[in-house]
């Protein structure tokens, strides 16, 4: 029984090898495309770029509330004796001069509290008529101010000062009981002594006064988050044009009465 013979193969060669065009399937017949073309990557990554650099921006100059603080110091030599200058400032009303100078307005001052120390002063009475009182004067005192500033939101703030008078010192504290708008806190120092050389300078002792100023402020402000730093030199200008002008208040008060005789004390404060 003659079986049938299988065909035979050709030698498998080149010429079986499909033709393969590019961009074409042969499993399916159907035209193969990258998933995105280089255009639509760039397109993409475009987008993604301003969408990122959109948010930097939107970022940046959203709106936040900083709390800037500033500080200033300043040291003067006034003309007057020691002596004169105290009692300059416990019998006239420079309060009201500095206060003025700082931005402010003076609307009321009260004493809260007074306590005389007499144990160094043999003949205190006496001694006080003569402008030569050697009685320590610690005071207490609560002023309200009316703030000049509008940007502040706020018309008035409350102080409290700390008076501390010995023969040789004066030192007053003046301190923002509580926020005021958006000024949240506010300090004041005053420190004076008899002027006198420093060691190892040839300086003379020129029987004045020398005075150490120093502000200190914090102001609650809403700014762009990216010019929160102009905010704090915003702030810090406010410092320094106050520090400044307590100087001149209190060389122009000191001035205005230190040639006087007798310095006689104000009845109306």
């Amino acid at each position: 029984m003659n079986h049938p013979q299988p065909p035979l193969r050709k030698p498998f060669g080149s010429n079986d090898i499909p033709a393969i065009r590019p961009g074409v399937n042969t499993a399916i017949g159907v035209e193969a495309r990258p998933a995105f073309s280089t255009r639509a990557t760039i397109f993409v990554l475009g987008i993604a770029l301003l969408i990122f650099i959109g948010g930097m921006v939107a970022w940046s100059g959203w709106s936040v509330e900083h709390r800037a603080t500033a500080y200033q110091d300043r040291s003067i030599v006034v003309d007057c004796d020691f002596a004169k200058f105290r009692q300059i400032m416990v019998r006239k009303n420079a309060t009201a001069a500095i206060v003025e100078h700082s931005g402010m307005t003076l609307l009321d001052e009260r004493i809260q509290d007074v306590a005389l120390d007499t144990s160094g002063d043999d003949r205190p009475l006496l001694n006080a008529i003569r402008g030569v009182s050697k009685t320590d004067v610690a005071a207490v005192k609560q002023l309200t101010v009316q703030l000049d500033d509008p940007t502040l939101e706020a018309s008035e703030l409350v102080l409290r000062q700390n008076v501390d008078i010995q023969q040789d010192s004066f030192h007053v504290t003046t301190v923002s009981e509580g926020p005021a708008g958006r000024l949240e806190n506010y300090k004041t120092t005053l420190d004076a002594v008899p002027n006198e050389a420093e060691a190892g300078t040839t300086e003379a002792v020129a029987g004045g006064t020398r005075i150490k100023l120093t502000v200190e402020m914090t102001v609650r402000v809403k700014v762009p988050r990216l010019f929160r730093h102009r905010a704090d030199a915003g702030v810090q200008d406010a410092a320094d044009d106050a520090i400044q002008g307590q100087a001149d208040a209190i060389e122009q008060f000191i001035a205005r009465y230190a040639d006087d005789a007798f310095i006689l004390p104000e009845l109306n404060r």
